[in-house]
C-alpha cells in the first residue's frame, strides 16, 4: 500500500524515496509485486497537482498515469470502504483524517505502507516501508 507522497515521488521525484520504497515501486513496475493505492491517495494526488505542488507536473501528466494504474496488474486502486472509514476513528495517534484513512486501509488489507510520514511511523499501527 502506498501513501500519497510516496506515490507522487515514485512518479515525479524518485530520488526522494527511501531505498526500500524505491525497491517496492521497482518490484511493482517489474511485475513482481502489487501496490494498493487507496482512493484517498488518488484524491490527494490529484489535489497536489491541482495546487501546483509538483512544479512542471499538471493533471494532464497525472491522469494518464492514474488510468494506467487503474488497468494494471501491478497497482490496484482501492475503493474507500465504509468499514475502513468506521475503523479509522480508533486511530487517534494520527490526527490527520486522510492519513488515518490510509493507515486504516493498510490495516484492513494486512499490508505494509510505503510512507516516510513521521507521525504514521511513530504511531506504529502498521509496518512502514521506507529506509533512508
Amino acid at each position: 500500500m502506498t501513501d500519497t507522497h510516496a506515490l507522487v515521488w515514485s512518479m515525479y521525484a524518485p530520488s526522494r524515496l527511501g531505498s526500500a520504497a524505491q525497491q517496492a515501486f521497482a518490484a511493482a513496475d517489474a511485475g513482481s509485486a502489487l501496490i494498493h493505492v487507496p482512493a484517498v491517495v488518488v484524491a490527494e494526488t490529484i489535489m497536489v497537482m491541482e495546487r501546483g505542488r509538483m512544479p512542471g507536473v499538471t493533471l494532464a501528466h497525472l491522469l494518464p498515469r492514474l488510468e494506467m494504474m487503474r488497468t494494471s496488474d501491478n497497482y490496484r486502486l482501492a475503493s474507500l470502504l465504509p468499514e475502513v472509514v468506521l475503523a479509522s476513528h480508533t486511530l487517534t495517534a494520527i490526527p490527520d483524517i486522510f492519513d488515518r484513512l490510509i493507515v486504516a486501509e493498510a490495516i484492513h488489507r494486512g499490508t505494509p505502507l510505503i510512507s516516510k510520514d513521521a507521525v504514521i511511523q511513530r504511531a506504529a499501527l502498521v509496518t512502514t516501508v521506507w529506509d533512508s
